[in-house]
Protein backbone atom coordinates (compact mmCIF):
# COMPACT_ATOMS: atom_id res chain seq x y z
CA UNK A 1 0.00 0.00 0.00
CA UNK A 2 2.98 2.46 0.68
CA UNK A 3 4.55 2.07 -2.71
CA UNK A 4 1.22 2.56 -4.33
CA UNK A 5 0.37 5.77 -2.61
CA UNK A 6 3.86 6.73 -3.28
CA UNK A 7 3.62 5.77 -6.80
CA UNK A 8 0.15 6.95 -7.55
CA UNK A 9 0.50 10.31 -5.29
CA UNK A 10 3.95 11.53 -4.13
CA UNK A 11 3.38 14.81 -2.67
CA UNK A 12 0.19 13.41 -0.48
CA UNK A 13 -0.16 14.24 2.97
CA UNK A 14 -1.14 10.75 5.35
CA UNK A 15 -2.20 11.09 8.53
CA UNK A 16 -1.50 7.87 9.80
CA UNK A 17 -1.26 5.75 13.69
CA UNK A 18 1.58 6.09 16.13
CA UNK A 19 1.91 4.06 18.20
CA UNK A 20 -1.89 2.48 19.98
CA UNK A 21 -3.36 6.03 20.00
CA UNK A 22 -1.39 8.71 18.84
CA UNK A 23 -1.91 10.57 15.29
CA UNK A 24 0.81 12.03 13.07
CA UNK A 25 0.74 13.56 9.91
CA UNK A 26 3.93 12.15 6.67
CA UNK A 27 4.36 12.39 3.38
CA UNK A 28 5.69 9.49 1.15
CA UNK A 29 8.96 11.50 0.61
CA UNK A 30 9.38 11.45 4.11
CA UNK A 31 12.08 8.31 5.36
CA UNK A 32 11.13 8.82 8.68
CA UNK A 33 7.11 8.82 7.52
CA UNK A 34 7.51 5.51 5.80
CA UNK A 35 8.57 3.53 9.01
CA UNK A 36 6.04 5.00 10.56
CA UNK A 37 3.47 4.30 8.22
CA UNK A 38 4.66 0.80 7.43
CA UNK A 39 5.92 -0.23 11.16
CA UNK A 40 3.69 1.90 13.65
CA UNK A 41 6.68 4.27 14.30
CA UNK A 42 10.69 4.88 13.41
CA UNK A 43 13.37 3.26 15.91
CA UNK A 44 11.01 1.08 17.97
CA UNK A 45 12.71 -0.25 20.48
CA UNK A 46 14.29 3.52 21.55
CA UNK A 47 10.51 4.37 21.05
CA UNK A 48 9.91 1.70 23.88
CA UNK A 49 12.62 2.60 25.83
CA UNK A 50 11.36 6.34 26.05
CA UNK A 51 7.73 5.39 26.76
CA UNK A 52 8.80 3.07 29.37
CA UNK A 53 10.89 5.51 31.27
CA UNK A 54 8.61 8.99 31.03
CA UNK A 55 6.46 8.48 33.77
CA UNK A 56 3.47 11.38 34.64
CA UNK A 57 4.89 14.56 35.96
CA UNK A 58 8.50 14.10 33.98
CA UNK A 59 10.55 16.75 32.17
CA UNK A 60 11.59 15.66 28.55
CA UNK A 61 14.04 17.50 26.36
CA UNK A 62 13.30 16.13 22.64
CA UNK A 63 16.58 17.09 20.77
CA UNK A 64 16.39 16.93 16.68
CA UNK A 65 12.32 16.41 17.09
CA UNK A 66 11.83 16.40 13.58
CA UNK A 67 7.88 15.17 12.87
CA UNK A 68 7.37 15.06 16.59
CA UNK A 69 7.37 11.20 17.13
CA UNK A 70 9.26 11.42 20.57
CA UNK A 71 7.85 14.37 21.08
CA UNK A 72 3.81 12.93 20.99
CA UNK A 73 5.14 9.71 22.65
CA UNK A 74 6.76 11.48 25.48
CA UNK A 75 3.86 14.14 26.06
CA UNK A 76 1.47 11.45 25.97
CA UNK A 77 3.65 9.75 29.28
CA UNK A 78 3.96 12.49 30.89
CA UNK A 79 0.47 14.11 30.81
CA UNK A 80 -1.02 17.14 31.85
CA UNK A 81 1.61 17.76 35.05
CA UNK A 82 4.82 16.89 32.86
CA UNK A 83 6.52 18.79 30.11
CA UNK A 84 8.03 17.98 27.20
CA UNK A 85 10.63 20.39 25.71
CA UNK A 86 11.38 20.16 21.63
CA UNK A 87 14.50 21.67 20.24
CA UNK A 88 14.16 21.15 15.54
CA UNK A 89 15.86 23.88 13.89
CA UNK A 90 14.49 22.82 10.39
CA UNK A 91 11.71 25.19 9.12
CA UNK A 92 9.78 22.68 7.08
CA UNK A 93 10.14 20.12 10.54
CA UNK A 94 9.02 22.29 12.95
CA UNK A 95 5.91 23.38 10.88
CA UNK A 96 4.89 19.69 10.72
CA UNK A 97 5.99 19.26 14.48
CA UNK A 98 3.80 21.96 15.36
CA UNK A 99 1.16 20.42 13.48
CA UNK A 100 1.40 16.87 14.82
CA UNK A 101 1.33 18.26 18.65
CA UNK A 102 -1.94 20.32 17.94
CA UNK A 103 -3.47 17.09 16.08
CA UNK A 104 -2.68 15.24 18.87
CA UNK A 105 -4.13 17.95 22.08
CA UNK A 106 -0.86 18.30 23.41
CA UNK A 107 0.05 22.25 22.95
CA UNK A 108 -0.65 23.01 26.79
CA UNK A 109 2.01 20.11 27.53
CA UNK A 110 5.09 20.75 24.77
CA UNK A 111 7.27 23.85 24.38
CA UNK A 112 8.25 23.84 20.51
CA UNK A 113 11.99 25.56 19.91
CA UNK A 114 12.26 26.02 16.36
CA UNK A 115 16.27 26.29 17.38
CA UNK A 116 19.32 24.11 17.00
CA UNK A 117 20.90 22.76 20.19
CA UNK A 118 25.24 23.63 19.95
CA UNK A 119 27.75 24.54 22.46
CA UNK A 120 27.10 28.63 22.20
CA UNK A 121 24.08 30.85 21.34
CA UNK A 122 24.37 31.98 17.83
CA UNK A 123 23.38 31.56 14.29
CA UNK A 124 24.32 28.22 12.20
CA UNK A 125 24.69 26.58 8.52
CA UNK A 126 21.84 23.59 8.65
CA UNK A 127 22.10 21.29 5.28
CA UNK A 128 19.06 21.33 3.95
CA UNK A 129 17.98 18.08 1.44
CA UNK A 130 15.66 17.17 -0.80
CA UNK A 131 12.06 17.36 0.68
CA UNK A 132 11.55 13.95 3.06
CA UNK A 133 15.41 14.25 3.98
CA UNK A 134 15.15 16.79 6.69
CA UNK A 135 16.06 13.23 8.80
CA UNK A 136 19.81 14.62 7.65
CA UNK A 137 20.15 17.65 8.23
CA UNK A 138 22.96 19.02 10.30
CA UNK A 139 25.13 21.99 11.53
CA UNK A 140 28.24 20.01 9.82
CA UNK A 141 28.98 17.87 6.50
CA UNK A 142 27.09 15.25 6.12
CA UNK A 143 28.17 14.64 2.03
CA UNK A 144 27.73 10.75 2.75
CA UNK A 145 23.32 11.28 2.85
CA UNK A 146 23.29 12.58 -0.79
CA UNK A 147 23.40 8.84 -1.64
CA UNK A 148 19.86 8.99 -0.80
CA UNK A 149 18.43 12.74 -0.99
CA UNK A 150 20.34 15.81 -2.70
CA UNK A 151 21.80 18.18 -0.68
CA UNK A 152 19.56 21.17 -2.08
CA UNK A 153 21.27 24.24 0.33
CA UNK A 154 21.76 25.72 3.93
CA UNK A 155 19.32 27.22 5.75
CA UNK A 156 20.36 29.86 8.55
CA UNK A 157 19.30 28.36 11.95
CA UNK A 158 19.21 30.19 15.64
CA UNK A 159 22.13 28.41 18.31
CA UNK A 160 21.37 28.04 21.72
CA UNK A 161 22.63 25.61 24.59
CA UNK A 162 20.84 23.58 26.92
CA UNK A 163 22.73 25.31 29.73
CA UNK A 164 21.26 28.88 28.44
CA UNK A 165 17.84 27.50 27.65
CA UNK A 166 17.14 25.94 31.36
CA UNK A 167 18.40 29.23 33.25
CA UNK A 168 16.53 31.11 30.90
CA UNK A 169 12.80 28.50 31.48
CA UNK A 170 13.69 28.22 35.12
CA UNK A 171 13.85 24.28 34.75
CA UNK A 172 14.32 22.85 37.99
CA UNK A 173 14.98 19.29 36.77
CA UNK A 174 15.06 16.90 33.52
CA UNK A 175 14.69 13.47 34.15
CA UNK A 176 15.15 12.14 30.13
CA UNK A 177 16.78 13.72 26.90
CA UNK A 178 16.89 12.25 23.26
CA UNK A 179 19.14 13.60 21.31
CA UNK A 180 20.04 12.84 17.70
CA UNK A 181 21.04 15.86 15.84
CA UNK A 182 23.22 13.79 12.65
CA UNK A 183 26.71 14.30 14.69
CA UNK A 184 26.25 17.65 16.86
CA UNK A 185 25.71 15.72 19.83
CA UNK A 186 29.27 16.57 21.48
CA UNK A 187 29.03 19.88 20.84
CA UNK A 188 25.36 19.80 22.48
CA UNK A 189 26.05 17.90 25.48
CA UNK A 190 29.49 20.60 25.58
CA UNK A 191 26.70 23.36 26.12
CA UNK A 192 25.27 21.66 28.93
CA UNK A 193 28.05 20.85 31.12
CA UNK A 194 25.95 22.64 34.12
CA UNK A 195 23.13 19.99 33.66
CA UNK A 196 25.30 16.73 33.46
CA UNK A 197 27.18 17.79 36.56
CA UNK A 198 24.21 17.78 38.65
CA UNK A 199 23.92 14.68 41.05
CA UNK A 200 20.22 14.52 39.37
CA UNK A 201 21.37 14.60 36.25
CA UNK A 202 18.91 13.64 33.23
CA UNK A 203 19.26 9.79 31.52
CA UNK A 204 20.32 10.35 27.85
CA UNK A 205 19.54 8.52 24.94
CA UNK A 206 21.44 9.22 21.92
CA UNK A 207 22.73 8.15 18.86
CA UNK A 208 26.31 7.21 18.39
CA UNK A 209 27.71 7.48 14.56
CA UNK A 210 31.27 8.04 13.57
CA UNK A 211 29.68 8.45 9.89
CA UNK A 212 27.87 11.26 11.59
CA UNK A 213 30.47 13.21 14.00
CA UNK A 214 33.15 13.06 11.15
CA UNK A 215 31.34 16.20 9.77
CA UNK A 216 32.29 17.60 12.38
CA UNK A 217 36.11 16.10 12.44
CA UNK A 218 35.67 14.23 15.49
CA UNK A 219 34.86 10.66 16.43
CA UNK A 220 31.71 9.48 18.66
CA UNK A 221 33.75 8.17 21.13
CA UNK A 222 34.88 11.25 21.99
CA UNK A 223 31.19 11.83 23.09
CA UNK A 224 31.22 8.32 25.63
CA UNK A 225 34.49 9.72 27.27
CA UNK A 226 32.57 13.08 27.42
CA UNK A 227 29.83 11.55 29.09
CA UNK A 228 32.09 9.54 31.42
CA UNK A 229 33.81 12.21 32.62
CA UNK A 230 30.56 13.29 34.12
CA UNK A 231 30.04 9.97 36.07
CA UNK A 232 27.69 8.46 33.42
CA UNK A 233 27.82 4.71 31.95
CA UNK A 234 26.58 3.67 28.40
CA UNK A 235 24.24 0.89 28.37
CA UNK A 236 22.17 -0.99 25.89
CA UNK A 237 18.72 -1.89 25.35
CA UNK A 238 16.95 -5.28 23.61
CA UNK A 239 14.40 -4.40 20.83
CA UNK A 240 11.44 -3.96 23.65
CA UNK A 241 13.02 -0.84 24.90
CA UNK A 242 14.31 -2.13 27.60
CA UNK A 243 18.27 -2.15 29.50
CA UNK A 244 19.85 -5.16 28.46
CA UNK A 245 23.44 -4.47 30.04
CA UNK A 246 26.33 -1.64 30.49
CA UNK A 247 28.36 -1.66 27.65
CA UNK A 248 31.65 -1.67 27.06
CA UNK A 249 33.60 1.05 25.40
CA UNK A 250 34.24 0.32 21.69
CA UNK A 251 37.28 1.45 19.73
CA UNK A 252 34.88 3.05 16.89
CA UNK A 253 31.58 3.53 15.84
CA UNK A 254 31.38 2.65 12.64
CA UNK A 255 27.51 1.36 12.77
CA UNK A 256 25.29 3.80 14.29
CA UNK A 257 24.16 2.74 17.04
CA UNK A 258 21.45 4.34 20.21
CA UNK A 259 22.54 3.64 23.43
CA UNK A 260 21.34 4.78 26.88
CA UNK A 261 23.76 7.26 29.26
CA UNK A 262 23.13 6.84 32.50
CA UNK A 263 24.78 8.75 35.72
CA UNK A 264 26.45 6.64 38.09
CA UNK A 265 24.62 6.97 41.52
Amino acid sequence: MWWYIKKKSPNKAIITGLGKDLKVRIYTHDIIGRDIYVKGMFEKAECMFVTNFLKEGMTFFDIGANLGQYTLLGAKRVGSNGRVHSFEPSSRMFSELNFNVSLNGFSNSCILNNVAVSEKEGIGKLSKYEAGGEVYGSLGNQNWAESSKPLVGHEEVKTTTLNVYIKEHNISHVDLIKIDIEGAELLALRGANQLLNRPDAPTIVLEMADITTDGFGYKAIEIWDYLESFGYRMYCFNNKGNISGQTERPLYFVKAQNLVAIKSR
